[in-house]
């Protein structure tokens, strides 16, 4: 069985995850493998010819932080920038489905931008986490060290949150504490 697991930018989707892990659930995530993707010297190449090479670092590699900035500034431009990286992304997720049928396992796909991507279709059931905009605006600010702007632009350039909850089979609001998050987690995976 594949479980989609998705939410807001912030929302606890790496916390979930974790905690799945130590369950003994195995869990591919997408931003490691885009991150992969992204260290490609292809797609380094491709996203400079479209971005500029004011996103590279003084060594010539790929500063997540100035492609945040440039990318998040318009939706036109997220949307470029994920037709550049999501191709490579859903290949890898299509080969761990096709791996994960011959197993049995229970696969959890933690995929922030999972509807975006229109990898629904790859879950057999999905999880939303969910927080309130402010946290989420907190969050994102204190964790990548952005400007309440960037934040702002990254959230707004998001599917909303709302739409994402109408499409979910399973909702976690992660609003308590770890322990709390950690029984909501436990208490959903028995059921599979």
């Amino acid at each position: 069985m594949i479980i989609g697991l998705t939410g807001g930018i912030a929302s606890g989707k790496s916390t979930v995850s974790k905690i799945l892990d130590e369950m003994g659930i195995r869990v591919v995530d997408a931003d490691i493998i885009a991150r992969e993707v992204m260290d490609s010297r292809e797609v380094v190449e491709k996203i400079t010819d479209e971005f500029g090479e004011k996103i590279l670092d003084e060594n010539g590699k790929l500063d997540r932080s100035k492609l945040r900035e440039v990318a998040f500034s318009s939706k036109r431009r997220v949307e470029l920038l994920n037709s550049i990286v999501h191709p490579s992304v859903i290949e890898r997720f299509k080969n761990e489905r096709e791996k994960s049928v011959t197993t049995g396992e229970i696969l959890v796909f933690d995929i922030p931008l999972l509807f975006e991507a229109k990898m629904e279709n790859l879950c057999d059931k999905v999880i939303v986490v969910y927080v309130d905009s402010e946290t989420q605006i907190k969050r994102v600010m204190e964790r990548d060290g952005s400007k309440r702007e960037t934040a702002v632009n990254i959230i707004k350039n998001q599917m909303p949150l709302s739409e994402k909850l109408k499409r979910a089979d399973i909702k976690i609001k992660n609003d308590g504490t770890i322990e709390g998050l950690e029984k909501k987690i436990k208490e959903i995976f028995s059921k599979f």
